[in-house]
């Protein structure tokens, strides 16, 4: 049986090979193992692919190798040792240096093993003292410390400036407390609060200007007790339950999410109509709208109906229908980094027809709308082709809707927020509320 080193090997060559995410072979290939195993392998394959720039720069600067030549099998068990050398406290780093030449010594290339030995040893004896990273630009610098793409750090340091770019890619990297919210069709947050500190001799902490949403350290334990298994909480970023709680739906209303797996905001939104009125979940793909009406099973929600139809395409059905309206659309996903480390690998010009989507999407939406009736647009991204011109473009050839107010965490906002990680301790994620004319407007 392979042990949790080679099972993070092997992952990681896979996503070289294919560009899959390790996730699904990891949930594989550790299931034989102890729970500590599988968490050091798990925390390898990841860390070294959240860290991959940063580690290939210390690499370069020892190696008489250049990178793209040596072979990936090496290249990746070195990848391992280094990240195990630098963020690793627990791992002895003589034990890191020794498993990965293991590695390497056992596809029979005992001068590669030598040569990876002598790369890591001084890695470990400059571990202290490692050069200061040096790049052209500062744009390179940051991509190189923090293990993001240089035309994203161009981006946000456009937007952003320097420092706080910096400080938007290190929340990227940084740990996340994870936050869920209690289901009050099942239970209440006192309830909650007080099963989860029975079980796990800690009370969450409540998230700030969220009802009914907490902090939860212990998430595993969680998510093994029968409060999941029961549906009495539902894991969920603080800014998309604020997407709904700018939204507001009641009691009564006729809402559509209309691209909504995995489900979240449609949960939340049947929460808010307290289980009344009419709720429509779509999703393109029918696996994920199967998965929307297992969701609502499990969550007791009795209003939802699972829909499965091409956002893209206009539905005459629906024209005019909806109170609310959930356009939460297809994005580049840059702002949800820190918990998909993946998304910093996707290519630059693959993003390039996401605006014309969202348009499509939301010029759809916004006419299931009924006069008088309000929709959110969102997105869990930060770069404003996406949000604030898709929104304004909308808005410019559209006079019968307007951005209205709503309030997030007290605060009465104009229409449109962005949230950053670094600023707002959740996502990166837009927020907009567009309303439609209770009157046709006349050109």
């Amino acid at each position: 049986m392979a042990n949790e080193r080679e099972i993070a090997l092997q992952a990681l060559l896979e996503f070289e090979k294919t560009g899959a995410w390790p996730d699904l072979y990891l949930k594989k290939k550790l299931e034989p193992l102890s729970g500590p195993q599988a968490a050091l392998a798990t925390n390898i394959t990841y860390g070294v692919l959240q860290n991959r720039s940063r580690i290939d720069y210390y690499i370069g600067c020892f190696s008489s190798i250049p990178l793209k030549k040596i072979s990936p099998v090496v290249l990746e068990a070195m990848r391992m040792a280094v990240y195990q050398i630098l963020y690793l406290d627990r791992v002895p780093d003589s034990a890191a240096v020794n498993q990965s030449v293991e590695l390497i010594k056992r596809t029979g290339n005992k001068r590669a093993a030598g040569f990876a030995n002598g790369v890591l040893r001084t890695i470990v004896r400059q571990k202290q003292s490692l050069p200061a990273v040096e790049a052209k630009t500062a744009a390179g610098r940051l991509a190189i410390e923090t293990s993001h793409p240089e035309w994203l750090v161009r981006r946000l340091m456009g937007i952003l400036g320097e420092d706080e770019c910096r400080q938007f890619l290190l929340a990227d990297n940084a740990p996340v407390r994870p936050v869920v919210r209690v289901n009050t069709l099942k239970t209440t947050a006192e309830a909650f609060c007080a099963a989860i500190h029975t079980m796990t001799d800690r009370m969450p902490q409540p998230v700030e200007g969220l009802e009914n949403a907490f902090y939860m350290d212990d998430l595993a334990a969680a998510l093994k007790s029968d409060l999941f298994e029961q549906g009495h909480f539902y894991v969920q970023d603080a800014a998309s339950q604020m997407a709904v709680q700018a939204l507001a739906p009641a009691p009564g209303d006729r809402v559509l999410d209309i691209c909504a797996a995995p489900g979240g905001k449609s949960l939340l939104a049947a929460q808010w109509m307290e289980d009344r009125g009419e709720l429509i979940s779509n999703d393109l793909y029918p696996h994920k709208a199967a998965l929307l009406r297992e969701n609502a099973q499990r969550y007791g929600v009795t209003i939802l109906r699972e829909s499965c139809k091409d956002a893209c395409l206009y539905n005459d059905e629906y024209a005019g229908y909806f109170d609310k309206i959930i356009c939460d659309v297809p994005c580049s996903g840059l702002g949800i980094i820190r918990k998909k480390p993946d998304i910093r690998y996707k290519d630059e010009a693959s993003l390039r027809e996401l605006p014309q989507i969202q348009a499509r999407i939301l010029e759809n939406a916004a006419a299931y709308l009924k006069p008088g009736g309000s929709m959110i647009y969102t997105t869990c991204t930060v770069l404003p082709e996406e949000n604030e011109q898709v929104l304004e473009a909308f808005l410019r050839s559209h006079p019968d809707y307007k951005l209205c107010s709503f309030l997030l965490r007290g605060i009465e906002r104009p229409g449109s927020v962005t949230l950053y990680p670094q600023r707002d301790g959740t996502d990166g994620f837009f927020i907009s509320k567009i309303e439609r004319s209770a009157h046709r407007c006349r050109n």
